[in-house]
């Protein structure tokens, strides 16, 4: 199949347009005024006006626009507009970042800068693309339906992978928070981490999930009981009438000011809210957009259990207010969790200050995506050795049912075994997550790809102890030991998973993914950590010769004959 092209794109919006615009503004009709109890207020609607008319001034904004790359490229039938920025950093790492509404690329202009070619040099670098949403800005008007949360999402991985990205992160704010955990639940073994503004997890309606909930959480569900009684209608109309609204929008500039500058607080500078406005004007896309939300709410899709990618909350005071009980129960591996508060006062409670972090709070949220980022990317050398021996086992494996060294289990019953404790590491160190059954009675059954189901696995545990200091004293593991200094647990992870690997690859016959340099390394980890475990993960050490090398001694060392054959 031919892949579409990468069109390089520049914003050249016509004179015509830009001059039919000021006279729709100066020939808009206004209704009575009213308090502020019945919506948007004339005297904040007339303030963005008289400021539309006489000091925004779009060609700078397009000047700046496009002092960046920006492609077109067809996917899934319809023009996806993108900005594609790299870094000079041969260390970068990809990221894509996702808005939401009532914004656009917009949000993200201010840490292009900072993100890709950070000061110091020292920091964390990143190559970022920044795609405008189907049916928002350059990406529309929408042609097609059904674009909401998990068809983007599929969209997003397509276009990372068309340019070259087979790793890489996922950032989002807003309708963005929901896409960028959703990526990485289609390419787990892709998406190296998802960092979000907000995480949207809500009461299950299980009493026992309010019980000892803290002041703070309690405040935040206070606050947003009363966005939906006193915000929320905009989200109703969205979901129910896109279409019966649309007209208002695509005709009238004021009316497409109004209805927007609801969710823009008060407090935000009026070029930044009205850049946001004259794009979806421009592009014809105030009608197209809120489709997002019809499409979310009959969308017969929804995912099955929890994320599993390592996921991170940068959250601001003044925003939604994450519950963090909630969220847990619907991202597995949650391994950042910041709030911040930055607002400057002002703006009441319809301001939402911080929802546009990105643009609001530039700095903190570069350090806190920074940070995130760092903390996956550091690893742990031996951890890693052991689960790329583990990956390359797996992959050569043709029967999935042939009997191993491992006990009576055969190769999927100790690739279970493997994953599971894999998790079981993770939830020590985060205290969330953990496998969903019994490591030590596996099934022997997938329902899905062997490197599907290790993956996740592997990420959980890597992205949890890259949270750990390497002079931790006390590291929780699951193991009766308890908690443990820090390479001793990541060495007890390690040994765990290469073991495992070479269970695997002998009753593959493949030749064995434990060297020499992993054994050698593993080997004091197995005489500090093994006593215990004989019995139920180990079986009594074995008699051998003392001058065959390191790997038959680590295996012998744990019950396991070098020699063993199916």
């Amino acid at each position: 199949m031919t892949v579409p092209a990468l069109r390089p794109f520049r914003a050249e919006i016509p004179q015509a347009a830009l001059d039919d615009l000021q006279n729709r503004l100066r020939g808009a009709l206004w209704p009575d005024d009213l308090p502020a109890e019945y919506g948007v207020t004339n005297e904040r609607v007339r303030t963005l006006a008289e400021y539309w008319l006489e000091k925004f001034d779009w060609r700078a904004f397009e000047a700046r626009l496009n002092a960046y790359p920006q492609f077109l490229t067809e996917i899934d039938g319809e023009t996806i507009h993108f900005l594609h920025v790299r870094s000079s950093r041969e260390d970068a790492t990809p990221l894509v970042l996702t808005h939401g509404w009532p914004g656009s690329i917009v949000e993200f202009l201010d840490v292009i800068g900072p993100l890709t070619e950070p000061e110091p040099a020292d920091e964390p670098a990143f190559h970022l693309v920044i795609p405008s949403l189907p049916g928002f800005g350059f990406s529309g008007p929408a042609r097609s339906a059904g674009w909401g949360t998990h068809r983007t999402a599929a969209a997003w991985t397509e276009l990372m992978s068309r340019l070259g990205y087979e790793s890489y992160g996922a950032v989002g704010n807003d309708a963005g928070s929901m896409i960028s955990p959703e990526i990485g639940r289609l390419v787990p073994e892709k998406v190296v981490g998802v960092h979000v503004t907000q995480l949207f997890s809500f009461p299950s309606g299980d009493p026992a999930e309010m019980a000892d909930l803290s002041e703070a959480d309690q405040a935040g569900l206070a606050r947003l009981q009363w966005f939906y009684e006193n915000m929320f209608s905009f989200n109703t109309l969205h979901s129910q009438q896109p279409h019966t609204l649309a007209f208002a929008l695509a005709d009238s500039p004021l009316g497409l000011l109004a209805w927007n500058a609801q969710l823009f607080g008060e407090h935000l500078d009026p070029e930044f809210v009205l850049a946001n406005v004259t794009l979806y004007w421009l592009t014809r896309t105030g009608g197209s957009s809120i489709r997002f939300y019809y499409e979310d709410a009959h969308t017969a899709a929804r995912p099955e259990g929890p994320t599993t990618v390592p996921t991170g909350l940068a959250m601001f005071a003044g925003d939604f207010q994450s519950i963090r009980r909630f969220a847990e129960r619907d991202h597995a591996n949650i391994v950042s969790w910041n709030s911040y508060d930055v607002s400057a006062g002002s703006g009441g409670p319809r301001d939402a200050a911080g929802h546009y972090a990105a643009h609001e709070a530039t700095d903190t949220l570069v350090g806190d995506i920074r940070r995130f980022f760092a903390g996956l990317n550091h690893g742990w050398p031996l951890l890693a050795s052991a689960h790329e021996a583990l990956r390359s086992a797996v992959a050569g494996v043709t029967d999935f049912s042939a009997p191993t060294p491992c006990s009576e289990w055969n190769v999927t019953q100790v690739l279970q075994h493997a994953a599971g404790d894999q998790l079981g590491y993770a939830a020590a160190i985060t205290g969330t997550g953990g496998p969903d059954f019994n490591p030590f009675a596996p099934s022997g059954e997938l329902t899905g790809p062997a490197a599907g189901f290790l993956e996740p696995t592997l990420k959980a545990a890597a992205a949890a102890f890259a949270t750990v200091k390497p002079d931790a004293a006390a590291v929780p593991t699951p193991l009766p030991q308890g908690a443990l200094p820090a390479p001793v647990a990541v060495g007890a992870a390690a040994l765990d998973a290469a073991v495992h690997a070479w269970d695997i690859a002998v009753a593959s016959g493949q030749a064995s993914p434990l060297t020499p340099e992993l054994a050698e390394a593993l080997l004091p980890v197995a005489k500090e950590l093994a006593e215990p475990l004989r019995g139920f993960a180990y079986a009594p050490a074995l008699e051998g010769p003392s001058d065959d090398g390191v790997v038959p001694s680590l295996l012998r060392y744990l019950g396991r004959d070098p020699e063993w054959t199916a």
